[in-house]
């Protein structure tokens, strides 16, 4: 299976990115924490090469604190400046304001002694389905965008004015065009950036135990009443299909309807908080 999906309207998004951009004051780059790594767009890292980047890392509640600290460190050694939170609770709009302020404290002081109170530009990117919808709907104590469990929700773009100092642009989700490591290319699919028409339903959700069985064997074992990950990993996932009650009439085993809900399991945190980067 190669994974790769960029529809019509991503290229027509980083046009617009990349066009948008000459009049931006800071980007907030939105981040999944489950694949953080994997979430890094090589071309929009290009086109913020030389703006204020706040990386923020999304649904950390999803991943443990051991984590947190680890994807931090990552981002300070790469002299990037960057937050963990969970972008739907309203204390995040406190946290977010915060640390645009401190970002911009050169910019907002030298303003200030000329009595000039201006609204900064910020631009919300990120692959699809990481919460950049839900962080400025957030930001703004109300629903302004769109927001969804599937790729692609936001097809256009919304400026959101969310404080007297600071607006929004909200953009599509866009991934780039070839995904050639295929390996980051399951992850982005595992966490649900990319569209399910795009992928081998039954696949990815083999590929994901397979990875757990390798890195979280006790969630793994814990969610779905195993009582060992060893061993071929089909036979792994076929006894986790069974114990799920994924059969079809006559005990044949539904594959893509176990992989719906093992994926479904893991996007929700009901395996467990698994960061599939800095195991």
């Amino acid at each position: 299976m190669q994974i790769n999906w960029f529809p019509g309207h991503m290229k027509k998004t980083l046009e617009n990115i990349e066009k948008d951009l000459k009049g931006i004051d800071i980007v907030l780059y939105v981040l999944d924490s489950r694949a953080p790594l994997a979430c890094l767009n090589p071309v929009i890292d290009k086109l913020v090469a030389n703006k204020k980047v706040l990386y923020v890392i999304n649904k950390c509640d999803l991943i443990t604190v051991e984590a947190q600290k680890k994807i931090l460190a990552y981002l300070k050694s790469q002299n990037k400046e960057a937050i963990c939170l969970e972008g739907t609770k309203s204390s995040s709009k406190s946290l977010l304001l915060n640390k645009m302020k401190e970002i911009m404290k050169d910019k907002i002081q030298r303003f200030k002694e000329k009595q000039v109170f201006p609204i900064f530009k910020v631009m919300v990117l990120g692959t699809p389905n990481t919460g950049k919808s839900t962080i400025i709907n957030t930001l703004c104590s109300q629903k302004k965008t769109m927001t969804g469990d599937k790729a692609g929700v936001t097809k256009s773009k919304q400026w959101v004015k969310i404080s007297e100092n600071f607006a929004l642009l909200d953009t599509p989700g866009t991934l780039w065009q070839k995904l050639e490591d295929q390996n980051m290319a399951l992850k982005l699919a595992y966490i649900g950036s990319i569209s399910k028409d795009a992928i081998d339903v039954s696949e990815v959700g083999f590929n994901l135990v397979k990875t757990l069985i390798s890195s979280h064997p006790s969630e793994l074992c814990n969610r779905y009443k195993l009582d060992s990950a060893s061993g071929e990993p089909i036979e792994v996932y076929d006894n986790i299909l069974r114990n799920m009650g994924s059969i079809r009439r006559g005990g044949e085993i539904d594959y893509e309807r176990g992989a719906n809900i093992v994926l479904n399991d893991f996007r929700t945190g009901k395996i467990g908080k698994i960061c599939l980067d800095f195991v």
